[in-house]
């Protein structure tokens, strides 16, 4: 049967390879020495994923705010517009590293025949969707501060320029409550 990498059956034992897959997942995991070690990696690519899961309702929220703004009646100015663009640009490749690192990844048969070396193919996936991870973190944090920016400006377009201090923060405050 032919594979497509990221495709439904990537990964997974065909009907012909159970019994050997089922054979070979006995015999690692009856092995005392492993036990530990698989359970520290598994741990740690577990909350790769809830990390992952949560920035990914995060950055949803931040998607929702920035649509909010475009579908407003008021037209953007130029430099709204840039902040916008800027944010939704960092929001979206953030969430794109974050369906890498939440990406379902199965040992496959030879993997689990060599205890070892299917350490290290651990250690490589907690390595690789960390480093996801951190970047898509970073992404998601330039998208607030793009969202940051805009409000802002927002509001300071919306004022003008001719209000005390106190107009401004309470205009601010008012826009971050109703928004």
């Amino acid at each position: 049967m032919f594979k497509i990498p990221f495709g439904l059956h990537s990964q997974l034992p065909t009907v012909e390879e159970m019994d050997e897959h089922r054979r070979a997942l006995a015999r690692l995991t009856r092995d005392p020495r492993h036990h530990g070690l698989f359970e520290h990696l598994y741990g740690c690519l577990s909350i790769l994923d809830s990390k992952s899961s949560s920035l990914l309702v995060f950055n949803s929220i931040v998607i929702l705010v920035y649509s909010i703004f475009m579908g407003r009646e008021r037209s953007l100015t130029l430099v709204e517009q840039i902040f916008i663009a800027v944010g939704l640009i960092t929001i979206l490749v953030s969430c794109f590293f974050l369906l890498f690192v939440v990406w379902v990844v199965w040992s496959d048969t030879k993997d689990l025949s060599d205890a070892d070396k299917h350490a290290l193919t651990l250690l490589n996936a907690r390595r690789s969707r960390t480093l996801k991870y951190r970047r898509a973190w970073w992404l998601a944090l330039a998208g607030l501060v793009a969202l940051s920016l805009f409000l802002g400006w927002h509001v300071f377009a919306d004022l003008g320029h001719d209000h005390t201090a106190v107009y401004v923060l309470h205009a601010l405050v008012g826009r971050l409550v109703c928004a």
